[in-house]
């Protein structure tokens, strides 16, 4: 009687395993963990991680560390190289975009106000855009493209804006009667794709205003964050469920993977997306205080 209680237990737990070890192989999906920043054993420490800038160029990932009020630096292996915080001008960057000059733009949410920082010259410039009514733009996200023009996401409206040298609004990016506000977006080239998440809808402008089109997205609990891989697949962050969830040029569901939790491979209220140069995975996640870096 012993020997067959042992045997069933014994294929119970072998069951068990199969179907754990199977698990999380769907949970990884075909992405692989390369390293995280900074590194466990680097004594860096992130405060509260809110955004991730990548300078393809030189290689760089800057971080944006919201509670340290700083930005951080790693090179393309991960390994440190400086923090800066704009001579204490950084209270709670949220956001940052670097010009092909060296120059910065930072969000800062403590005061609502878009910085220009030269770090050369260690100068910080202040400004509070608002829209041609005079109404107040609350920034919430900066980002410049190729060609140094700098767009912004008013979390007031929803709204992604183009701002031109004088900081005065020269295009406004929305959705129709179904929008009810951008949470991200990414330019690629001369085109802009935006995440509304309440209505869990990605829409595709040209940067000259032109509405391209609409996808719906299903399965989503609350996404904050998207990318764009160079196959046209959109990979969208559910920060609630901890995962990431790819949908096809279509809004066709192909996958999801990572999952909620504290360890390697999971996500605690993660933010942000972002593809570095070599189109490596980069997952800003603020409650692990940690940029997990993967890659196919």
């Amino acid at each position: 009687m012993k020997k067959i209680m042992s045997f069933k237990m014994s294929a119970a737990v072998a069951m068990a395993m199969v179907l754990f070890s199977s698990s999380l192989l769907f949970a990884a999906g075909p992405w692989n963990y390369v390293r995280q920043l900074p590194a466990a054993d680097s004594g860096v420490k992130l405060g509260l991680p809110s955004a991730l800038s990548i300078d393809a160029v030189k290689q760089r990932y800057y971080v944006v560390d919201a509670e340290g009020g700083q930005l951080v630096s790693f090179d393309k292996d991960g390994k440190f190289l400086a923090a800066f915080n704009a001579g204490g001008e950084l209270k709670t960057p949220l956001s940052m975009a670097r010009t092909s000059s060296g120059a910065l733009w930072a969000v800062n949410r403590a005061s609502s106000e878009l910085l220009y920082i030269n770090p050369r010259q260690q100068k910080v410039q202040r400004f509070s855009p608002k829209y041609p009514d005079g109404a107040q733009i609350l920034p919430a996200k900066v980002a410049v493209d190729g060609k140094n023009r700098l767009f912004l996401l008013d979390q007031r409206r929803g709204a992604v804006l183009q701002l031109d040298d004088n900081l005065s609004v020269v295009q406004q990016y929305s959705g129709g009667k179904e929008f009810k506000g951008f949470v991200d977006f990414k330019l690629k080239g001369q085109q802009i794709w935006a995440l509304d998440g309440l209505s869990a809808a990605i829409h595709q402008f040209s940067v000259a205003g032109e509405v391209a089109g609409a996808v719906t997205l299903e399965g989503l609990e609350f996404p904050v964050s998207l990318e764009v891989d160079s196959a046209g697949q959109f990979y969208v962050l559910d920060r609630h469920a901890g995962t990431v969830v790819v949908f096809g040029p279509s809004g066709d569901l192909r996958f999801s993977f990572l999952g909620k939790g504290k360890r390697h491979g999971q996500l605690w209220y993660a933010k942000e997306l972002v593809f570095d140069w070599e189109e490596k995975l980069c997952v800003v996640d603020e409650g692990n205080g940690r940029i997990d870096i993967l890659t196919r």
